[in-house]
């Protein structure tokens, strides 16, 4: 199986492990039967039924989750199964907000509401490569590492071709990645905004 395929199904399958480790009803199962119900989930989602396993067939709605879902999904999970804060709150909501504000800046103009499409300087252009290094730099020294982590490890997986596609905004964020960003920045900005009218 290609890698591409592996990195695809296994995106999946955590992101369906990372949603049934939250449900308050298995959290409430002694540990024995919450780490059998998700081990059983993994191999109902990995299974083949009619050529397509469930993961395969969630993949094929939603596409290939990116680089940074991953590991944001992996850090939740991670955080919810040891019950201890992995990274700071702080940096989980920086790489939240640099996704909601490209995902504001991309959409649009790659729809076409301009005449300039963003989503083309993803296939390798070279200023574009020049400004991801400078935003790498920048948030290494406002002490936000998890966030050029993640911007380092989307840039070396797009540079050894991991996924099918060929452009490296798909290897930063994707659409589902998008909509969290932006409800989560929402709601922050909502208790900001209740914060300072109190």
């Amino acid at each position: 199986m290609p890698n591409t395929d592996l990195t695809g199904l296994f995106g999946v399958t955590l992101a369906l492990f990372a949603l049934l480790v939250r449900v308050p009803r298995v959290q409430a199962f002694p540990v024995r039967q919450r780490m059998a119900l998700w081990a059983a989930a993994v191999v109902v989602a990995s299974i083949p039924l009619w050529g397509l396993s469930l993961a395969g067939f969630a993949r094929g709605i939603t596409g290939d989750l990116s680089i940074t879902t991953l590991l944001v999904l992996a850090l939740a999970t991670a955080r919810t199964l040891s019950g201890c804060e992995l990274i700071e709150e702080e940096n989980r909501l920086r790489i939240l907000r640099a996704v909601a504000i490209a995902a504001v800046v991309l959409y649009p103009f790659a729809l076409g509401f301009t005449l300039f499409d963003p989503y083309r300087l993803g296939y390798g252009n070279l200023w574009f490569m020049l400004a991801l290094l400078g935003f790498t730099l920048w948030s290494i020294l406002r002490y936000s590492m998890l966030l050029a982590l993640v911007i380092a490890l989307a840039v070396a997986a797009w540079s050894a071709g991991w996924y099918e596609s060929p452009n490296l905004w798909d290897y930063l964020f994707d659409p589902w990645l998008a909509v969290y960003a932006i409800v989560v920045q929402g709601k922050y900005w909502w208790a900001q905004r209740g914060e300072i009218d109190a």
